[in-house]
C-alpha cells in the first residue's frame, strides 16, 4: 500500500492551488474589458490588457491601417488633380488668348460682312439694272416666244438638185424618144462648159458631165475657171517619177480615186520624185498651186517649185500625220488629215520673177530612203491660180475646168421690175466660203450673189476680212469676216417705204444704213446670179427671197 509523504501532499496542494489560479487568471483575462491584474505563481501581481482590449486594439490597428492606405490612395488622387487643375489652368489661358484671337477675328469678320453687304448691295442694284436691260433687249427681239418665218416666195433648197419649191422658172422638161415632156417642177439654171470632178456625200470621187451640178456636203459647189499642168494625172504609170520609184496605179482611200503608189526600190537617195508639172509661165505677181492628197509609210512629203529649172522654194510635212514641218520664206500652205490616212496638202507659190515655174511632189528624209519606203498620191494638180481648186483629170496635154454660175430670172422672184420701185426684200442663204483670196488683177472683189442688170443690187460682195451689199454708190459692210468659214447665215433686207433702208445680218454681227437711193433707179436686172470666181471656192444652200421684210425674230431664227 503506498503511503503519501509529507512531500507529495505539498506538491499536490499546491498544483491544485496553480490550478485554481490558472483559471481565475483566465476568467479575468477572458471576461475583462479593460486592463486586469493576474496572479502569478509566485504570488506576484501582474497587470495587463484583457482578450476584450487586445481584440479592439488589433481592430483599431487594422482600421488605421486601412485608413493609411486610404489616406494614401487619396492623396494621390489629389496629386492627380493638382496635375488636373494645372493643365486645366494651362487650357484655360490658351482658350482665353483663343477667345481673345476670336474675339478680334469676329470683329473683322463683322466689318468685312459690312463690306460685303454694302457690295451686295451694289451689285444687286447693278443686277436690277442689268436685268433691266436684259428685258428691254428680251422684248425688242422676242415680240413673241417664237416666230416663224413664213413661207418664203422663193426657195430653193440646193441639197441634191437644183428645183425651187416656190418662185418663178420655166418648167422642167424631159425628152423621150423626141418627144419634149413638160414637168410639174421648176428649176433653177446652172450651167458649165466643161466636166467637173466632186467629193460626194459619203466621200467619193466622183465626175459631173458638162452642166451638171456638184452637190457635196455643204451644199452646191461653185468654182472658177482654172487649168491642171500634171499631166497623165490618171495614169500613173505615165508620171514624171524618178527610177528609184517602182511605179504602181491603184484605187485607194476613201475618195476610191486613182493613185500612184511608189515604192523605193534603191537605197541610194533621200529624194523621190513621184510627179512634177509640165512648166508654166508666169510673170512677177502670178500665183502656181500645188496640191495632192498623199501619205507615206513615213519621212517626210516635199512639195517643191522650180523656176527655170533651179529650185526657187519647198514645204515639208509629216508622212503619216500631215503636220508642217518647214518651208520656204513667202510659201503658204494647208494641210488636213483625212479619215483613210491621206492628207490633203495644197501649198501656194507668189512668182518672185518671171519665168517658167513646175511644181513636184517628192518622198524624202534627212538620209537615205530604204528599200520598201512608200508613197501614194492621188488627185495630184498643179495650177496657176489664186487658190486651189477641185481636182481636174487629165491626159497628155494640160486640162482646164470652166467657170460656173447658177441663175435664176429676175422676173418674179427678185421683189422688184425696176431697182428704183416701192419694194421690200430679205434673202437668206446658207453660205460656205472655203477658200478666197483679195483679188489682186482686174476688179479688188469677188461678186458672190448679184442681181446683174440692176444698178445696184450687189448682194454679197466678198473683200478682203468684209462682206458687202450695195445698192447705191455707198454699200453697208458686215466687219472682221475670217475666211474661210463654214455653213453660215448670211441675210440682208432692203426696205425702200423706210428710207431706202439695208442691212445685213452674218455671224452675229449687224450692219445696215439709210439713204441707199440706187445708181440707176430705172435699171431693171437681168439675171439673179451666183458667180464663179478664180479666187475663191464657195457653197451654197437653203436660197430664200420673201417680198417682205422679215421681223428681228424670224430673222434671228433662220438657218
Amino acid at each position: 500500500m503506498a503511503t503519501i509523504t509529507d512531500d507529495l501532499a505539498k506538491a499536490v496542494t499546491e498544483g491544485f492551488r496553480q490550478a485554481q489560479i490558472d483559471v481565475v487568471n483566465q476568467d479575468l483575462i477572458l471576461s475583462g474589458t479593460g486592463d486586469v491584474t493576474v496572479t502569478l505563481a509566485d504570488g506576484s501581481k501582474k497587470t495587463g490588457p484583457s482578450w476584450t482590449k487586445l481584440i479592439a486594439a488589433a481592430t483599431a490597428a487594422g482600421t488605421s491601417a486601412a485608413a493609411a492606405k486610404t489616406s494614401e490612395t487619396n492623396a494621390a488622387s489629389s496629386a492627380t488633380s493638382a496635375n488636373s487643375s494645372k493643365n486645366a489652368a494651362a487650357d484655360s489661358a490658351t482658350a482665353a488668348d483663343t477667345s481673345k484671337t476670336n474675339a478680334k477675328t469676329s470683329e473683322t469678320n463683322a466689318k468685312t460682312s459690312e463690306t460685303n453687304a454694302k457690295t451686295s448691295e451694289t451689285n444687286a442694284k447693278t443686277s436690277e439694272t442689268n436685268a433691266a436691260a436684259s428685258l428691254a433687249a428680251a422684248q425688242l427681239l422676242t415680240t413673241v416666244p417664237y416666230e416663224e418665218a413664213p413661207y418664203p416666195d422663193v426657195w430653193a433648197p440646193l441639197n441634191d438638185d437644183l428645183r425651187l419649191l416656190a418662185g418663178f422658172a420655166p418648167y422642167d422638161t424631159l425628152t423621150i424618144s423626141g418627144q419634149v415632156l413638160e414637168l410639174p417642177t421648176k428649176s433653177a439654171t446652172f450651167t458649165r462648159s466643161t466636166t467637173a470632178t466632186y467629193i460626194d456625200k459619203s466621200g467619193v470621187l466622183r465626175t459631173a458631165a458638162i452642166n451638171e451640178p456638184r452637190f457635196e456636203r455643204d451644199g452646191l459647189l461653185i468654182e472658177g475657171q482654172s487649168t491642171n499642168y500634171i499631166l497623165n494625172s490618171e495614169d500613173p504609170a505615165k508620171w514624171n517619177s524618178n527610177g528609184t520609184l517602182t511605179k504602181e496605179s491603184i484605187i485607194d482611200g476613201t475618195t476610191q480615186a486613182v493613185t500612184f503608189k511608189g515604192t523605193v526600190n534603191a537605197a541610194t537617195s533621200s529624194n523621190h520624185q513621184a510627179t512634177a508639172s509640165a512648166g508654166i509661165t508666169v510673170a512677177i505677181g502670178d500665183v502656181v498651186v500645188l496640191s495632192a492628197r498623199v501619205k507615206a509609210t513615213s519621212y517626210r512629203i516635199r512639195f517643191r517649185f522650180t523656176l527655170d529649172g533651179a529650185q526657187i522654194a519647198d514645204s515639208f510635212f509629216d508622212g503619216n500625220t500631215g503636220g508642217y514641218m518647214s518651208a520656204t520664206a513667202g510659201l503658204t500652205y494647208t494641210s488636213s488629215l483625212g479619215s483613210d490616212g491621206y492628207v490633203y496638202v495644197s501649198v501656194t507659190y507668189t512668182a518672185a520673177s518671171a519665168g517658167v515655174v513646175t511644181g513636184g511632189i517628192w518622198l524624202n528624209s534627212g538620209t537615205n530612203l530604204p528599200i520598201g519606203a512608200i508613197i501614194c498620191v492621188q488627185t495630184a494638180q498643179c495650177e496657176k491660180n489664186a487658190v486651189a481648186t477641185s481636182y481636174i483629170p487629165t491626159g497628155a496635154a494640160a486640162t482646164t475646168r470652166a467657170s460656173e454660175q447658177l441663175t435664176l430670172q429676175p422676173q418674179g422672184n427678185i421683189g422688184y421690175r425696176n431697182v428704183g420701185d416701192d419694194f421690200a426684200r430679205t434673202i437668206a442663204l446658207e453660205f460656205t466660203v472655203d477658200k478666197f483670196v483679195q483679188p489682186t488683177t482686174g476688179v479688188a472683189y469677188v461678186d458672190f450673189l448679184a442681181n446683174m442688170g440692176a444698178r445696184n443690187d450687189i448682194i454679197i460682195r466678198g473683200v478682203s476680212s468684209q462682206l458687202i451689199s450695195y445698192r447705191g454708190s455707198g454699200g453697208i459692210a458686215i466687219q472682221n469676216v475670217t475666211y474661210p468659214f463654214n455653213k453660215k447665215t448670211y441675210v440682208q433686207t432692203v426696205d425702200v417705204a423706210n428710207n431706202n433702208t439695208v442691212t445685213g445680218y452674218f455671224d452675229g454681227k449687224v450692219a445696215t444704213r439709210n439713204a441707199n437711193i440706187p445708181t440707176g433707179p430705172t435699171s431693171a436686172g437681168t439675171a439673179i446670179i451666183f458667180n464663179g470666181n478664180s479666187f475663191a471656192v464657195y457653197h451654197i444652200r437653203n436660197f430664200r427671197i420673201w417680198h417682205r421684210v422679215l421681223t428681228p425674230n424670224q430673222i434671228n431664227g433662220l438657218r
